[in-house]
């Protein structure tokens, strides 16, 4: 593998890693353990390192190893107040794009896999096609910088959906049929409303099991 290869399977594998709590929140990142476990050099630990940052996962410090960053009430707080911002410019973007003639079938068919993986109740494949769903809609609105923006945001909303994986997924589908609708429809008013309730209501679900996830720290 190539080294920028190398420096997203480094990534990928510590992000897993925190997601699923087999690094705890305040886990020194040691380079020569992680180096020696997955068989890297240095350089890709080192170059994935400030993604990992900037997905709010680790924390850096001059001089120190990296450390994996506790999930707070108020770091919940502010994800949610960008996204309940971000999500509705998104869901206007492409509510117009549909209603400009831009096709939006491709949002309906990650709709429809989410849609079957809630019968079927394999909610780690909801969880895919749900974030399918958001992927589709940025997708639509066009507006290429929207997507780096909301690179980091939809890690840090990773880390505290994979731990509520089971929580509320028919309430959450629901919501994301009447978004999805709205936008097929080119509903550019009723598509921003409903991905603005949208975001609210999976803050009030986060926030209600936020216990379970891992690396939660009650005391900041």
């Amino acid at each position: 593998m190539v080294i920028q290869s190398l420096s997203r399977y480094v990534f990928d594998e510590l992000r897993a890693r925190i997601l699923d709590g087999r690094l705890p929140a305040g886990a020194p990142l040691s380079e020569r353990e992680i180096g020696a476990e997955l068989d890297v050099s240095r350089v890709p630990i080192r170059e994935a390192m400030p993604l990992l940052e900037a997905a709010g996962l680790v924390t850096l410090e001059p001089r120190r190893p990296a450390v994996v960053t506790a999930v707070t009430r108020t770091g919940v707080d502010e994800l949610y107040d960008v996204r309940a911002v971000l999500e509705p410019f998104a869901a206007r973007g492409a509510a117009a794009a549909v209603a400009a003639g831009a096709d939006p079938s491709d949002l309906n068919r990650s709709l429809d896999l989410a849609d079957a993986a809630v019968h079927q109740q394999d909610w780690q494949a909801f969880h895919v096609h749900s974030g399918e769903v958001h992927l589709e809609i940025e997708r639509l609105a066009g507006n290429t910088l929207f997507g780096c923006l909301m690179e980091p945001l939809r890690a840090r909303t990773d880390r505290l959906n994979v731990a509520n994986m089971r929580t509320s997924p028919t309430a959450r589908h629901d919501e994301h049929v009447a978004l999805v609708r709205a936008i097929a429809h080119g509903q550019v008013e009723v598509a921003s409303a409903v991905a603005f309730s949208h975001v609210e209501w999976g803050r009030q679900r986060i926030l209600e099991t936020l216990a379970s996830v891992p690396g939660y720290d009650p005391d900041r």
